[in-house]
């Protein structure tokens, strides 16, 4: 007799406000998968677009979707914690809603998935409209000294959604940097996380899309992320973290600094930086 196997189920949670024709792109992606054990949680966050007739329609016509609108908006980390508390599947991960996955998102991010890892999460397309790149490239495992300096963990994970709860899901009080803030709590509880390639994940960079969070809010949360995480931070950290300030508010260094900022590691985006704000910076 032949054992069934199955495939647990992986819910995908989207917070959205606003932009209707996005989400509709990254729903589609969604059920474009070849992994077919999904559901959809999607909350709309106070839109007053038509972004409730395009969830109707979705919910309407699929059983595994599900949509809660919130009257006003209550922000990006609390509609992330409001859907996973209405997830049901095992595991969950993320999709923001100008963004979209590839079609094997979902099956090889289960296929690598492992218990000893915090969790798993891939290299990512950043799509400026006019240009791709694939960042993060590198499969690897990291740890949370490295994860401290950079954000190895990108913009989404999958995750075991009782893990997700027992940290308390997304911090409401980060401006902006939210990600990688839980990633980071979910690290320092779980241990070390898994980054495979290929990427999976397309992330909209296109100029015309309008930013949820502005540059100041990024600059804002860089800072309560390392006030948050300072007293376990060492020399490395540190010294990164001041170069991700820096980076975030387009200021110059000198020569002296870039030497002892490549010491820390990351040395090709700063050397990339130093020249763009040296030869190249308006």
């Amino acid at each position: 007799m032949s054992s069934v196997i199955v495939f647990p189920l992986v819910s995908v949670y989207i917070p959205t406000k606003n932009r209707g024709s996005l989400l509709k792109r990254a729903i589609n992606s969604v059920f474009a998968q070849d992994y077919s054990n999904f559901e959809l949680i999607i909350v709309d966050d106070g839109s007053i677009d038509d972004t409730q007739t395009i969830l109707q329609s979705y919910q309407q016509e699929n059983d595994n979707v599900r949509f809660y609108h919130n009257e006003k908006s209550i922000g990006a980390a609390a509609a992330r914690n409001k859907a996973i508390e209405h997830c049901t599947g095992e595991f969950v991960t993320g999709l923001d809603d100008d963004d979209y996955f590839c079609p094997n998102r979902l099956s090889t991010l289960m296929a690598a998935y492992d218990d000893r890892y915090a969790f798993v999460c891939s290299s990512v397309i950043w799509d400026f409209g006019d240009r791709r790149n694939v960042a993060d490239k590198k499969a690897k495992v990291f740890h949370l000294h490295q994860q401290l300096s950079y954000n190895h963990a990108t913009t989404q994970v999958l995750v075991k959604r009782e893990r997700m709860l027992a940290i308390g899901a997304f911090d409401v009080n980060f401006v902006a940097r939210i990600d990688y803030d839980a990633w980071t709590r979910l690290m320092i509880v779980y241990g070390p996380a898994l980054r495979i390639n290929p990427p999976s994940y397309i992330l909209n960079r296109d100029k015309q899309t309008e930013r949820i969070t502005s540059s100041d809010r990024n600059v804002e949360g860089n800072h309560q992320f390392d006030a948050k995480y300072r007293s376990i931070m060492n020399t490395k950290n540190l010294r990164n973290r001041a170069f991700w300030d820096m980076y975030a508010q387009n200021e110059p260094f000198g020569i002296k600094e870039l030497f002892q900022q490549i010491c820390a590691g990351h040395v090709l985006i700063k050397l990339k930086y130093f020249i763009r704000i040296h030869f190249f910076h308006q």
